[in-house]
């Protein structure tokens, strides 16, 4: 009996331990952050999480954390992606409704600009970037916009050095026709990530973002997901 009892209570432990460690992420709405191989952005992608995501932590790091995703997919991503880990990066931050073109501009080509976590410059910084750099700017926190990269890391940039254009390839409105049988949605930028759904010749979708030359970003009904662009007009 006390064995059973024992073996009862390991259980519970268990569970509730698994429970505690279930958190959710935060990024821009309709936006995906790479799921890392390692804790570093040098690795490749496990495919993508978004914004919403059930995960569960796995192993809690300074920067990087390892995480299960709802569809038992293992890999990292920053903390300041993880609802509940801390202060959240997004804070503050208002999200346009369609992205936005940008472009990093300094006073010489050479020069880069830092791209931090946060909104304010005594945040860490994720990456630098060169003047001219085209990136996708998805919301505005004060004096600091939120961009993604081609590459898929999201960050700060002070409106100092950025060049805001209108509505560009992430733009709600952006729409784009299916132009072979049969097309593959994927979950991401890689004919080797799960499908999210097949569409049919001449199904007509909204293009979220062309940030990826190859791989658009697209909404189909509730469906969202990555379509390599040479299939779409």
């Amino acid at each position: 009996m006390k064995k059973l009892l024992a073996i009862f209570l390991a259980a519970l432990l268990v569970a509730s331990m698994a429970l505690a460690c279930a958190e959710t992420i935060k990024i821009a709405k309709g936006s995906t952050i790479y799921l890392r191989t390692g804790a570093g952005t040098k690795y490749s992608a496990n495919g993508v999480v978004n914004n919403g995501d059930t995960i569960t932590v796995l192993t809690k790091g300074k920067v990087w954390t390892k995480i299960r995703t709802s569809d038992s997919r293992e890999g990292y991503v920053k903390n300041l992606y993880i609802a509940g880990m801390g202060k959240n990066y997004a804070d503050g931050t208002t999200y346009y409704s369609g992205s936005k073109s940008g472009k990093i501009k300094t006073k010489y080509a050479s020069s880069t600009v830092n791209v931090r976590v946060g909104a304010n410059k005594s945040e860490a910084v994720c990456i630098q970037l060169k003047g001219g750099t085209k990136v996708t700017v998805l919301g505005k926190n004060g004096s600091w916009y939120l961009i993604q990269t081609s590459g898929g890391t999201q960050g700060y940039v002070s409106s100092s050095y950025l060049s805001v254009g209108g509505s560009g390839g992430g733009s709600s409105t952006t729409t784009a026709k299916v132009t072979a049988t049969a097309v593959h949605m994927r979950k991401g930028t890689s004919a080797k990530t799960g499908s999210v759904c097949i569409l049919a010749k001449n199904t007509k979708v909204t293009v979220l973002s062309k940030a990826n030359s190859k791989w658009w970003k697209c909404k189909w009904g509730s469906k969202t997901g990555y379509i390599y662009s040479k299939y779409l007009k």
